[in-house]
């Protein structure tokens, strides 16, 4: 399948820890290693900081799934976002990030579109499908998930463990999309189509694009 992509201004908030860069090799890996380093705690919003609070368990639930999956979090990657639409009303969403640990990619070996596709083919929806639908119907108040994929891009001629820097993607399904997703009832495809995608490559700042999936 090809895809196009669409640009326009973003929507929603990105945190600033998501511009960050990996180090030399020898530095960080920006890897939640514990369930602690996993967990948002900072919220400007009060609504936001309701939401951890009172959905603790059910986030440290999340994590232990990721983690018997073999995928781990982004660091405070695991909480909740505020998403506008497009009249400017406030939703609050559940925020998943995660690192596949099988996701490297060659900064001269790949280029940014090619990086951004192979994810959404072979990343995305199986990395997502670790967030079960209960998990967010149960929760009182939020509208929807914010679904995020981080990779790292690296020089292999230096190192192929760490440095580098981190691209990412994240998708905003609200509520009724995200059940028929994991439903079964609509594809990927679809439920991207109508759904707000942020992402950063190549060392860029963050960018709101329009998936198009073609066969």
């Amino acid at each position: 399948m090809r895809r196009t992509m669409s640009v326009s201004a973003p929507r929603v908030f990105i945190p600033a820890l998501l511009l960050c860069f990996l180090a030399s090799c020898t530095g960080p890996i920006y890897v939640a290693k514990t369930q602690d380093e996993a967990m948002r705690k900072s919220y400007d919003d009060p609504g936001l900081s309701r939401l951890a609070a009172t959905y603790e368990p059910a986030l440290k639930s999340i994590y232990d799934r990721y983690q018997l999956a073999g995928i781990d979090a982004y660091p405070q990657g695991l909480g909740f976002t505020i998403v506008s639409d497009e009249e400017g009303k406030k939703h609050y969403y559940l925020l998943v990030e995660v690192r596949s640990r099988d996701i490297m990619f060659g900064e001269v070996q790949t280029k940014p579109q090619e990086r951004f596709s192979e994810v959404f083919d072979h990343h995305l929806e199986h990395d997502l499908r670790y967030v079960r639908a209960q998990d967010v119907d149960g929760m009182k108040g939020v509208d929807g998930l914010a679904f995020g994929v981080f990779w790292p891009v690296r020089d292999l001629s230096q190192c192929d463990k760490y440095g580098g820097f981190i691209e990412y993607m994240i998708v905003y399904l609200p509520k009724t999309d995200l059940d028929d997703l994991l439903a079964g009832s609509i594809s990927l495809a679809e439920a991207v189509r109508s759904a707000e995608v942020v992402t950063s490559l190549n060392r860029k700042p963050a960018e709101s694009v329009r998936v198009v999936v073609e066969k």
